[in-house]
């Protein structure tokens, strides 16, 4: 009987022992993506019909409302059934045969482990036999980490803007890029803002305008369309002819020292050439210094006393002459004044003389 007694209480410690889990590998960091759609396209399709999208691995399904749109429509009128690894979605009842729609997954959507997808997920689908085919394309330049471009089909007041939702969106990628694809011909009216929500008011924040009220995809390829978002900084204006801007709070103090000579290059110049408006100046600027001058009217320019560093470069067409790129305003109705980029970052080192090639000022988004 002692004996038995023994054996069971022997059994009781080992299913009391304390389990512990296994030892993972290593922390998962690589973004899920898109690995097939079925049908594969989705053309003719019906409405109502259903689709289902695979990813590579299980996804979060919390993440799947927030991040999911049909545009141009709402999203409310999608349904769908979670299954860990793929989604099976049935498409509104109220589609439009002549147009194109997109489904929509933003970077919101995430796997299990709360990666979010690299960039947007962009899948067409229409009723008719054929996709629509325009294109947008673009760069954001500035400050920024984080932005959204929108479109609203045909051109609309400032007004309207503000409380009208998009009918498209494209967010920026970590090239600075976005990207619309799968438009129809037509005439749009668009605008960049950092951070895109329906209840958002793009004039109290960070936003963009083009520097024409509309933009048109008729018998256009638009692939360098370019919008210039970044904070408003309490700038100083150090000196107004060629102007050296100090950018607080996020700029460095910079002492004039018996040192500040030796660190300084000698000079950045070069020249401009094509179609532009007067005044038009070059800017140039990094995290801590800005430097503004007036381009000369045979286009040549040239900036002394710069501090070293690694720049970039624009040219800016000065309407109202205060030394700044001006991007639009809601109260004014104003659009963005015209600029361009220098295509490559530039390294100023102490005491060098950096002359650059002629530089062709673009005077059309159209390439």
């Amino acid at each position: 009987m002692s004996r038995l007694l023994l054996i069971l209480f022997s059994l009781i410690l080992s299913n009391c022992a304390s389990v512990q889990s296994p030892k993972g590998g290593p922390i998962d960091e690589i973004p899920p993506t898109l690995m097939s759609i079925e049908p594969e396209e989705l053309i003719n399709i019906n409405p109502e019909e259903k689709i289902t999208i695979r990813f590579s691995e299980y996804m979060k399904e919390s993440s799947i409302k927030g991040s999911l749109k049909i545009l141009p429509l709402n999203a409310a009128d999608i349904r769908y059934e979670f299954r860990g690894d793929r989604i099976d979605l049935w498409l509104p009842k109220n589609l439009n045969a002549n147009k194109t729609y997109l489904l929509m997954f933003d970077s919101k959507l995430m796997d299990e482990h709360g990666i979010s997808i690299k960039e947007d997920i962009v899948i067409p689908f229409t009723m008719n036999s054929e996709y629509d085919t325009a294109k947008i394309e673009g760069y954001i330049y500035g400050d920024i980490k984080k932005a959204s471009v929108l479109l609203w089909l045909g051109l609309v007041s400032k007004d309207m803007m503000l409380n009208t939702p998009p009918d498209f969106i494209a967010n920026m990628n970590e090239k600075n890029q976005f990207k619309f694809n799968y438009l129809p011909e037509s005439s749009f009216s668009i605008l960049a803002v950092e951070h895109y929500g329906s209840n958002i008011d793009y004039s109290k924040g960070r936003f963009s305008f083009y520097h024409e009220d509309s933009i048109s995809t008729v018998n256009n390829e638009l692939k360098n369309v370019e919008f210039y978002v970044r904070k408003k900084p309490n700038l100083e204006i150090v000196n107004p002819d060629s102007a050296i801007i100090k950018d607080n709070p996020d700029s460095l103090d910079l002492k004039k020292d018996s040192n500040q000579a030796s660190q300084r290059v000698a000079k950045v110049l070069g020249s401009i050439s094509g179609q532009y408006l007067h005044p038009i100046k070059i800017s140039i600027e990094n995290k801590v210094n800005k430097y503004i001058q007036t381009v000369n009217l045979d286009g040549s320019f040239a900036i002394n006393d710069m501090l070293g560093g690694k720049y970039q470069m624009l040219i800016f067409e000065d309407r109202n002459n205060n030394n700044k790129l001006d991007v639009g305003s809601f109260v004014q109705g104003d659009e963005s004044e015209k600029f361009s980029v220098y295509p490559d970052s530039l390294v100023c080192r102490e005491n060098w003389e950096l002359e650059l090639p002629l530089w062709k000022y673009k005077n059309e988004d159209i390439q």
